[in-house]
């Protein structure tokens, strides 16, 4: 706005200026006094003082734009800086929360079995969690160990009790003083053994010191896959669906059909170990191998009497 009326004031006082030396020029023309290089010098200085007016204005929009252009820029680089803040306490946060993710630990104890219990803290990041029975460990390089533990169910003989296996913590805690000791008729748990003594053709024994699980109690590891969102055990198969992957192998094993009860079936890994310290019958809560008959089932492809592999598979 100032520029403007400067701008009008200039080109007032010009006209004013201008009128002027015309008025003098004709009066001086008039009377002869006034020649031909005179008149050209009256109009070069005119031309001249406009020119100025010209360059004056000029560079007064000039500066009018630049320092518009300074705010503008002044503006983008506040808004840069405050991106570049927000992005930077993001990546912060997303460091601290990587750096909580604790490796696996392991720590050995043997009050009288010399059981292996093994104990991890994770934290911060995605993944799946799965049981691998048979086994104290966890297969594959993106699997964490949550802990490890032995196998639990209900006595062979009971007609009631808990049928689907537990796999307990070997490092157990109570709630301080908020137990009662001693049998109050309610559920009982027990040790799972392995009560087949035939298998060593089936399975891999080259991890167990006696090459037998016979009588043996079953450990068990709850194993976390990282960057997976489901996990599936599949009966019948040792190979996963296109796009899984395969953690590990092994057979379907469950109670026996004599049993008082039923049991849920698991699939126990075709490399097993054995809970150290633990042989001998208990007469606790009993594994076998579970074998296809054709009864009911087609007996192609399935065979009379044949174990069932399995196979669980993570995506």
């Amino acid at each position: 706005m100032c520029c403007s009326n400067r701008y009008f004031r200039m080109i007032s006082e010009r006209k004013v200026t201008e009128s002027r030396n015309l008025k003098m020029i004709r009066d001086r023309v008039k009377h002869g006094k006034v020649s031909s290089k005179f008149i050209l010098l009256i109009l070069m200085g005119l031309s001249f003082f406009a020119f100025i007016n010209f360059v004056i204005i000029t560079r007064e929009k000039i500066d009018v734009l630049q320092k518009r252009m300074e705010t503008f820029q002044s503006a983008a680089n506040d808004k840069i800086s405050q991106e570049q803040k927000h992005l930077k306490r993001q990546s912060s946060s997303h460091s601290s929360n990587s750096k909580q993710a604790a490796k696996p630990r392991r720590v050995r104890r043997s009050p009288n079995d010399n059981a292996m219990i093994a104990e991890t803290t994770l934290t911060g990041g995605k993944g799946v969690v799965y049981t691998r029975w048979g086994r104290h460990d966890c297969s594959g390089p993106n699997n964490d160990l949550i802990y490890d533990g032995i196998a639990a169910g209900a006595h062979y003989t009971h007609t009631g009790g808990v049928s689907d296996s537990l796999c307990l913590h070997l490092n157990v805690s109570y709630r301080n003083g908020r137990f009662q000791d001693g049998n109050q008729g309610a559920s009982h748990i027990y040790g799972l053994e392995y009560r087949d003594s035939w298998l060593s053709s089936l399975m891999d024994f080259s991890l167990i010191e006696t090459h037998s699980t016979y009588l043996h109690s079953v450990p068990c590891a709850v194993c976390l896959v990282e960057r997976r969102t489901t996990q599936l055990m599949i009966p019948g198969r040792v190979t996963c669906p296109q796009g899984w992957t395969r953690e590990y192998t092994g057979y379907i094993m469950a109670g026996s059909h004599s049993d008082k009860h039923a049991t849920s079936p698991i699939c126990v890994d075709d490399t097993p170990q054995v809970v150290p310290g633990t042989q001998g019958s208990q007469n606790g809560a009993f594994l076998h191998m579970v074998e296809t008959q054709c009864a009911s089932l087609l007996c192609e492809p399935y065979a009379v009497g044949r174990e069932i592999s399995c196979v669980v598979c993570t995506l």
